[in-house]
Order: C-alpha cells, then structure tokens, then sequence
C-alpha cells in the first residue's frame, strides 16, 4: 500500500510540474510576444501602416527615406504625393522639402513638372542664385542661366572650323577639338544622304557674347533678349562646345525647324555626340525658346542617353553629374 501511495504522489507530483512548466512556458511565450509586439510598435514600419499606408508604399518609404522625413511624412496626413515623388526616376532626396514646398503652391503641377523644375533650380528667377560652372567636367559643364563661366575663361584646345564646313571668315569659326572632328564625322553622314551641314555660329569670347545679348537688349528690351539670348558669361557658345548649324541652302532661324535637314539631325546627332541643346517644349527648363540650330557637343553615351529618355541637358546635369 505504502509504495501505491508514493506512486499516485509522484505521478500526481509530476502532473503538477508539467502542468506548471506549460503554465510557464505559455506565460514565457506570452510575454515574448508581448515584448516583441511593443517593440515593433515603435518601428516605422509599425506606424506608418498604422498611419494608412499600404505594405507596399512602406517598403518603398523606408528604402529611400531618412528618419526625418519619416517623421515628417507621420506628422502629416497621408499623402500619395510622397510616394510619387520616389518613384520618379529623376527623384533627388536632397530636394525632398523643396518638392514639396513647390508642390503646395502649384497644385495644378505634375510631380514630374515640379522635379524638373526643382532639380534644374527654375524655382529662382534667372541669373539668380547663380554659381560658377565647373570647368574640370569639360564637354560636360553646365552653362545656363544659373551657372556662369567667368569673362577670363577660353577653353584650352580650340581649332579652327574649316570653310568647307562654316561661314565666315577665315579663321573666324573656332570650337573644341573633339567639338570639329565629331561635327566633321556627322557632316560626312549628312552629306552620304544629299544633305549639306554648315556651322553659322560656334565659340564666342565673353566680350562677342555681350555685344550679341546688347544687341537684343537694345532693339527689344530684357525680357526679350533673356528668351533668345544668353547674358555674358552664360552662353554655351563660350564652352567651345556649342554650335549652331544649319543646311548650306537655309540659314533660316525662322524656317530650318521646318525642313528635311533639322529632322535628320534631331534624330541622329546623337550618334556623333551632339544633342539639340533647347528643344520644343522644353522652355520652361532650358530657360531659353526653342532653337532648332542650337547643338552642344557632349559625347556619344550622354547625347545619346538625352535623346533617348527625351530630357534636356540641364536635367542630366542635375541628376547624374552635379
């Protein structure tokens, strides 16, 4: 009777510990997950779901934003905006604020408008906040009219454009080296195809430039002359990579946009490193209207990376280069 006795007691001792340890073991397991539940309510990913954005928009916000502008997007009420903006290609996280500052007085913009124009400073008046253009990227430097080029600067390795190739005079028609013999190559392209290429304008000194811009100024006022002409110190023509070029049977800037010879060139300059420098549609970025003359010289890969993705060089700049 004595050892059915210790029997029943350690079996009934043993009922009671394993009842215990899942008693423990529940309230272990309980508490972790209590634990880890307040703890993930403290991440990002937590309150932004909570704050009403989907997984999907979360995943995007916490890969490309910082913790300031996730506190900034949680203090406000949820806006798709702020996703949009990410997904834009051309999205630059340093002008977060400034999108959407701009976006607040320009409701009618698409946020595509509003990144171009953000990303290419046209949210300043021309010629103001203006620096001065880096020099060291050669083909690749921005001229415009927030970035300057000083009355000193002449680039190092100017030729001259042969006559069989420009108008002038003798020796009056300069750009780069690299500048000619591209233009020289898709000349000779041209010319296979029955069309004649002729360079009308190319380098000009910061002096020839002011008198250019005077002489607009002067018949036609500021306004005028900023919309076709660049202010000294501005204009691409002092790179030595700017040239303008026209068929040798028009030199029409009224016209050439409407013959067979602007259309070849639009759409195979780029094949010789050249891109049409303030295209259609385009004013509110390059600042200037559309001259179907004007080509800069900017290599083969950039010329051709603009071409296709239908950007201007002003928008590269921003995005890939500055």
């Amino acid at each position: 009777m004595g050892k059915l006795k210790i029997k029943k007691s350690v079996k009934k001792f043993s009922l009671i510990t394993l009842l215990l340890s899942i008693i423990l073991f529940i309230s272990i397991y309980s508490g972790i997950n209590i634990y880890q539940q307040k703890q993930y309510e403290k991440t990002y990913e937590y309150k932004l779901i909570n704050h009403g954005y989907d997984e999907d928009d979360v995943k995007i916000i916490l890969e490309k934003y910082k913790n300031k502008e996730i506190d900034y997007i949680l203090n406000t009420e949820v806006n798709n905006n702020y996703i949009d903006l990410l997904n834009d290609k051309y999205f630059i996280y340093d002008y977060f604020y400034d999108y959407l500052e701009y976006q607040k007085n320009n409701l009618s913009l698409a946020n595509r408008n509003i990144i171009e124009i953000i990303n290419t400073k046209r949210n300043n008046e021309y010629y103001e906040n203006t620096t001065a253009s880096d020099i060291s990227k050669k083909d690749l430097m921005l001229v415009n009219k927030y970035h300057y080029l000083d009355d000193t600067y002449t680039p190092d390795n100017l030729v001259t454009i042969s006559q069989d190739y420009s108008w002038g005079e003798l020796g009056s028609q300069k750009a780069t080296e690299e500048t000619v013999n591209a233009f020289i190559k898709m000349w000779k392209a041209a010319k296979e195809e029955g069309y004649h290429l002729m360079v009308s304008s190319s380098y000009r000194t910061y002096k020839k430039q002011d008198a250019v811009y005077k002489d607009y100024e002067d018949s036609r006022g500021i306004e005028y002359a900023d919309t076709i002409a660049a202010r000294p110190g501005y204009s691409e023509h002092q790179t030595g990579y700017a040239l303008d070029i026209f068929e040798k049977n028009n030199s029409s800037q009224k016209t050439f946009h409407e013959t067979e010879v602007y259309l070849w060139l639009k759409d195979n300059a780029h094949y010789y490193g050249f891109i049409l420098r303030y295209p259609e549609d385009k004013e509110n970025i390059t600042g200037y209207s559309f001259e179907s003359w004007h080509y800069r010289y900017v290599g083969t890969d950039v010329a051709t990376y603009i071409y296709n993705n239908k950007i201007t060089f002003d928008e590269y700049y921003a995005y890939f280069l500055k």
